[in-house]
């Protein structure tokens, strides 16, 4: 564990884990069954699977010093190694430090948040854990269970309900002091004392080819019809890769959003990044952690940003999802940030209307190429039979009235049926060319 700066340099992969935790899913009940490690106590609880180690201490130093300490110490627990520091946060007079971290308990892997905290020449140190795959959602119970609200790491908020979204696309849980401000098939967004958040917002984007395509396609019409050229309306990025996607798009969002009274948001610094794997139809994902402006306030960002694929068309699709929170209270207020996110679920309705009109879409993209290829197909062949009237010097000429077909030197077939029609004063013979024959 570095002590310098962590609470700068730890927070991506922190935050970076947890999101992973809450994508996971849910998994089997586990349960630690081994004994503590001398001198800690070993707190569990029936409503979830997980468990908390504390141990309190007198003396005074630094909260870095005492969890590295405590990491040594209940390797008894975690077969017989140290728990693995995935990241965290701490104040500045290092009194103060969580980090998350993950370890093994009889061979089955575990997750879950170490803190250490010194005051009042005391020190308190813990590790609260469970199953990877479900200690998003077990984590502020077992919060409770360190410290009933009091310990270093913040407890729950109360009275937790589940919040249908207004549009019945979806639904989430929400502590008091929560609402959800918009809500639009299954994207949300949500605001409460602990921050804001947002799921699943996404939006379509212009390359910046595919918009100059655009620009001057309506440039061209707009001369024709003697009408001023109108603005350009649409978001523009090439998704290169996700931090100049966001540098890029975050301008153009505020735009969008300054109408409504939002004040604007721009970045501070990035933190860090990680890629994330992407999932079909995504080009890139990336958790990136970073501080903003927004109104005279700092906040610190956890976002999962993916970029879809580029269409032929130049159009790409860029979705967002993030929790928010002063920089001062993040790392207190991160949990309940974390639980609300990963409570937040979308309706059946929602997905079986985006797999419908994804089908459509496949549908027409089909139908557009099959007639695509029907069109250069006929006209391949027609390029075909001209040139072999060509080589052949020969055009049949039909006489409509009795339906005889007679080869005429190709030179002279138009001039041959015009003299034959001007002789019986109506349309009676017409040139047959081969393509036409061949339809």
């Amino acid at each position: 564990m570095k002590s310098h700066s962590m609470r700068n340099v730890w927070a991506v992969s922190a935050i970076v884990f947890a999101l992973a935790t809450v994508l996971a899913g849910a998994a089997s009940p586990l349960r630690a069954q081994q004994g503590p490690a001398q001198g800690y106590r070993l707190l569990t609880d029936p409503q979830t699977t997980g468990a908390v180690l504390t141990a309190s201490r007198a003396g005074t130093g630094s909260a870095t010093a005492l969890l590295r300490q405590a990491c040594g110490e209940v390797t008894t627990v975690f077969d017989g190694r140290r728990p693995q520091i995935l990241g965290g946060f701490r104040d500045t007079q290092d009194q103060r430090l969580e980090a998350v971290f993950r370890a093994t308990v009889r061979g089955s892997p575990v997750a879950g948040v170490a803190y250490a905290v010194v005051a009042a020449g005391t020190g308190t140190v813990g590790f609260a854990f469970d199953s990877p795959r479900v200690v998003a959602q077990t984590l502020p119970r077992l919060i409770q269970l360190a410290g009933g609200g009091s310990g270093p790491v913040p407890a729950s908020a109360l009275n937790w309900r589940e919040v249908p979204f207004p549009d019945g696309s979806g639904w989430m849980k929400l502590p008091d002091g929560w609402v959800i401000t918009s809500a639009q098939k299954g994207m949300v967004e949500a605001r409460g004392p602990h921050g804001f958040l947002a799921r699943d917002l996404w939006a379509p984007v212009y390359t910046r080819a595919a918009a100059q395509a655009a620009i001057q396609t309506t440039a061209q019409q707009s001369a024709y019809l003697g009408m001023p050229l109108p603005p350009f309306v649409g978001l523009v990025a090439d998704p290169t890769d996700p931090v100049s996607a966001l540098r890029e798009l975050m301008p153009q969002f505020n735009a969008l959003t300054h109408q409504s009274g939002a004040p604007p948001e721009s970045i501070l610094r990035i933190v860090e990044v990680a890629l994330a794997p992407p999932s079909p139809g995504v080009s890139q994902a990336a958790f990136l952690d970073y501080e903003l402006e927004s109104g005279g306030v700092r906040y610190r960002r956890i976002a999962l940003l993916t970029l879809g694929t580029v269409t032929a068309g130049g159009t790409w699709i860029v979705v967002s999802s993030h929790v928010t929170s002063r920089v001062e209270s993040f790392a207190q207020n991160l949990p309940v940030l974390m639980e609300i996110w990963g409570s937040a679920q979308t309706a059946q309705w929602v997905y079986t209307e985006r797999l419908e009109n994804a089908m459509r879409s496949l549908r027409e993209a089909s139908q557009i190429w099959e007639q695509s290829t029907a069109n250069r197909q006929r006209s391949e062949e027609k390029i075909h039979n001209m040139w072999i009237e060509v080589i052949r010097g020969t055009r049949v000429v039909e006489d409509i009235d009795t339906g005889r077909r007679t080869d005429v030197n190709l030179g002279w077939s138009t001039e041959i049926v015009r003299t034959l029609n001007q002789a019986e004063g109506r349309d009676r013979y017409r040139e047959i060319p081969l393509w036409e024959l061949n339809q």
